[in-house]
């Protein structure tokens, strides 16, 4: 690969080692799902509820990591390789702060969180472990997607999948011994991610600095960091702002389902996780494409950019639909994978039913989304998932107060809203202002 290119042009060939990455790290959850079933279903639904606040380490910090491939991928197609190292070293430096912000809330409010979501002094003890289990997981996983956006901006995304492979591998072994062998419960399960996590983090610096040749340096650096700082928070702000709003939605909404009770969290938790796999491919598809797109928007390449962009859309709804579909078809068996309560199955055969043009929608949301922020026009698509992100917040609460909301009905806001949004986004693509918001210019 030339020192300004990119390993290859092929959508596809970019992003299914990120596919087989993210898939392989939710069937990981799915997993670890299934050993928390094991201890009961009630631990299961606290630390479901849980993860809308973990999201603010496993979501932001990942997001907000990306802007790293966005900004060096338009660098790299504009061939300005000064300011490439540079946005790699601060993109590093502004991730792993977020995550130790994130980590230091975790530990120190532990023992709160459960509270603030409802939950009563039982399921606040699983809630308490959880989180302090969890908590340095957050730092570790902000350096380790710093490294891989360095990979990934540079086209070699079959590297970070080798590593994520590995490292999942590792994840269900260190389960299965954690969990069955040395009887560690929630923590066993914790632990087993962040050990795993901890490897993968080593294997992606080795894999940068003695494989890629990318050599970090101090003498000099401020000017040229300053120099790309601009570019950073212009996509990485609104990037993380999303996101983050979403992550407290989740967080007040899962308040909503504790009230709920602990079938509507079970049902809840455990087809969150089931959709889990086509998000990961949604991710993965559009992560490619901004890979690849950014090269092409700093070579001004933009029917390139448009052509390929529907293209993405195309297969990647296709794809959503199918897989509900297949979910649906087999939802006895994959719900009697978690647990074998016929309350709970019905109930989370009837969220299966929502889901598919819930995640329908959420595709095309995040492809055309996702695509929207990484080459520059990041405002536009924060502005617009803030207001309904929080828009939902009064109407969920309306619906509850005037009809009593069930967990079905919050599903179909989802939808309602994933499928607003991304009619939105395709409008504002076809508008064609993103092809004057490219970052190296």
């Amino acid at each position: 690969m030339s020192e300004g290119g990119i390993r290859t042009e092929n959508i596809f060939k970019l992003s299914w080692p990120i596919f087989l990455q993210n898939v392989t790290g939710n069937l990981v959850i799915l997993v670890d799902f299934w050993f928390l079933s094991t201890l009961s279903d009630r631990t299961a639904a606290v630390v479901g509820q849980l993860l809308p606040v973990t999201w603010l380490g496993t979501f932001v910090v990942p997001v907000f990591a990306s802007t790293g491939i966005a900004v060096s991928s338009q660098f790299l197609g504009a061939k300005k390789m000064e300011k490439v190292v540079p946005t790699y070293m601060a993109n590093l430096f502004m991730t792993v702060g977020m995550g130790a912000v994130v980590a230091a809330g975790f530990w120190f409010f532990r023992e709160d969180i459960g509270r603030w979501l409802g939950m009563d002094a039982a399921l606040n003890a699983v809630a308490t472990e959880f989180n302090g289990a969890i908590s340095p997981l957050f730092i570790c996983l902000a350096v380790m997607m710093s490294y891989n956006a360095i990979l990934s901006s540079r086209g070699m995304t079959h590297l970070t999948m080798i590593v994520s492979l590995t490292s999942s591998s590792l994840n269900v072994l260190l389960d299965y011994w954690f969990v069955f062998g040395l009887g560690m419960g929630v923590k066993g399960v914790i632990s087993a991610t962040v050990i795993s996590c901890s490897l993968a983090t080593m294997v992606s610096i080795y894999l940068v600095h003695a494989k890629l040749g990318v050599k970090f340096y101090l003498r000099g650096l401020w000017p040229r960091v300053k120099d790309v700082i601009r570019p950073l928070l212009k996509i990485g702000v609104p990037n993380a702002l999303e996101p983050f709003s979403y992550c407290i939605q989740g967080i007040i909404i899962s308040g909503f389902v504790v009230s709920m009770g602990v079938v509507a969290m079970a049902a809840n938790s455990y087809m969150g996780r089931v959709s889990m796999l086509i998000i990961a491919f949604s991710f993965s598809i559009s992560a490619g494409g901004q890979i690849l797109l950014g090269h092409w928007m700093g070579a001004k390449r933009f029917e390139d950019v448009n052509r390929e962009l529907y293209k993405i859309a195309r297969v990647s709804s296709i794809t959503a639909g199918g897989f509900m579909l297949g979910v649906w078809l087999l939802d006895d068996w994959i719900i009697g994978l978690f647990t074998s309560d016929p309350e709970i199955a019905e109930l989370s055969k009837r969220l299966i039913v929502i889901g598919i043009v819930l995640e329908v929608s959420r595709t095309m949301n995040i492809v055309f989304g996702g695509t929207l922020r990484a080459l520059g026009d990041a405002k536009f698509t924060a502005i617009v998932g803030m207001a309904f992100i929080w828009g939902l917040l009064p109407v969920i609460y309306g619906l509850d107060v005037f009809w009593g909301l069930t967990i079905e009905g919050v599903w179909i806001c989802y939808a309602a809203d994933e499928l607003l949004r991304g009619v939105i986004n395709v409008w504002r693509w076809r508008t064609g202002k993103w092809k004057t918001m490219g970052v190296a210019g």
